[in-house]
């Protein structure tokens, strides 16, 4: 980070760094509002409580920036499951100091205009200088957003490359270690 190797020895410390995960499982508080969960943990206070007026105008702003048309007084758990994937990615976003921005797999659970729409805000992000760690299984959607892929198999290096010096057989070949052809 910032040219520097790095070693964390727990979450905390990778936050603190500017560190961020969006994970393919949701940890979405359903019984909570979305500002709520947008800040778990983080949540703006004045004079020692809550300061509410802060916590849902900046919630508005975020859910507006993502195009995402609900309140921030939604129940999470009333919203439907690529909803809930979105209010997730967005608490990534709102780190003051974001760095690196590490996926897996955010679009499993999207409707394909969600898809357009975190793609807009990747695109963003890495205009800002926020870099990206995307982990798919959907290679066209690492061709759409990738600047250079890493490819694994059995949780071991086999080989990376530019986008624009690949193609998806040649994905499909480095992940099985054969030249199949998937539709």
């Amino acid at each position: 980070i910032d040219g520097k190797s790095v070693n964390f020895s727990s979450t905390t410390e990778a936050i603190a760094a500017g560190v961020s995960c969006v994970y393919q499982e949701l940890s979405i508080a359903p019984q909570l509002d979305v500002a709520k969960n947008l800040f778990i943990g983080n949540l703006p206070m004045k004079g020692g409580l809550v300061d509410h007026r802060t916590l849902y105008k900046r919630a508005a702003e975020i859910l507006a920036e993502l195009d995402m048309h609900i309140s921030p007084k939604t129940i999470a758990g009333d919203l439907s499951v690529g909803q809930q994937q979105m209010i997730e990615i967005a608490r990534n976003l709102i780190q003051d100091d974001l760095k690196i921005l590490i996926m897996d797999e955010p679009t499993s659970s999207l409707s394909q205009s969600e898809v357009q729409v975190l793609f807009k805000i990747m695109r963003e992000l890495n205009a800002q200088g926020i870099s990206i760690v995307y982990i798919s299984h959907r290679l066209e959607e690492i061709m759409e957003i990738g600047d250079h892929v890493t490819i694994l198999r059995d949780g071991k290096y086999v080989d990376d490359a530019a986008v624009k010096d690949i193609d998806v057989p040649w994905i499909v070949q480095k992940m099985t270690g054969s030249n199949k052809s998937y539709p």
